[in-house]
């Protein structure tokens, strides 16, 4: 695999029928989350670098509003708060630190975003989104570009997303490149529960992840626990994540 993550740019969280979001952990989670609650008075921004979840949804943050996702996993953790430029593109920065390594700051993200529809209105919708991935040392390592492509299905009980596109990524030697996919199912249980489960793939190199969105305030704070590693022996990322969201309604 190019590097632990396949697609770089972070989860929508916006509010709707099917979804409850988050991202943090047990003690970081304590950490992580006063940070995210102060963030959410002075932070305007959005992305992703690497993140809870690899399949992405083609959805923006609620318009004239923000979100703060912050979340812990065995690998890496993340801060991210993002904005709404518009109704149809996010744009933002995810700052990611390395879980294993004392949560030492292991690089940022730039991030964007567009789609072509409000999902929840249209039922359906796809976009464009795309990540420049920098070093701790902001040095230029990694670019993604995918589009992604969201449906409700079920009855409106559940959604399905689709992601395909590009990842390349700089081995020191030189960059590589690799074609990315993967598929999501995101089953509304009850009100305030989901279960979420999602396959993905960089080339030939396959995943999963898999796990429950809990909705603590609905439309406004979630968390998600989930678990993933890949098919293959010896690929134990992304392991056990477990993650906030701050989404709240429009703001101005």
């Amino acid at each position: 695999m190019l590097r632990k993550v396949l697609f770089i740019v972070p989860k929508t969280r916006k509010n709707m029928r099917y979804e409850y979001n988050y991202s943090a952990n047990i003690m970081l989670m304590i950490k992580i989350t006063i940070l995210a609650v102060l963030g959410t008075f002075v932070l305007v921004a959005k992305s992703a670098y690497a993140q809870q979840f690899i399949v992405d949804d083609a959805a923006v943050t609620t318009e004239r509003s923000f979100q703060i996702e912050t979340w812990y996993g065995e690998f890496e953790s993340e801060f991210i708060p993002a904005v709404s430029v518009t109704n149809w593109l996010e744009a933002g920065v995810a700052f990611v630190f390395d879980s294993k390594d004392d949560f030492s700051f292991a690089g940022y993200a730039l991030e964007a975003k567009a789609v072509n529809a409000d999902f929840e209105e249209a039922t359906q919708a796809f976009g464009l989104a795309v990540s420049f991935g920098f070093s701790d040392a902001s040095d230029f390592e990694e670019f993604v570009a995918y589009v992604p492509y969201s449906r409700m299905i079920l009855n409106n009980r559940a959604v399905l997303h689709l992601n395909a596109g590009l990842a390349s990524a700089d081995n020191g030697d030189e960059w590589q490149t690799a074609f990315i996919y993967g598929a999501r199912g995101d089953f509304g249980i009850h009100d305030r529960f989901a279960v979420l489960a999602e396959a993905y793939a960089e080339n030939d190199d396959f995943g999963f992840q898999a796990g429950g969105r809990f909705g603590i305030v609905p439309g406004l704070l979630e968390m998600d626990v989930m678990y993933g590693r890949g098919f293959q022996s010896g690929m134990d990322f992304p392991g056990f994540t477990i993650g906030l969201a701050f989404t709240p309604d429009s703001l101005w």
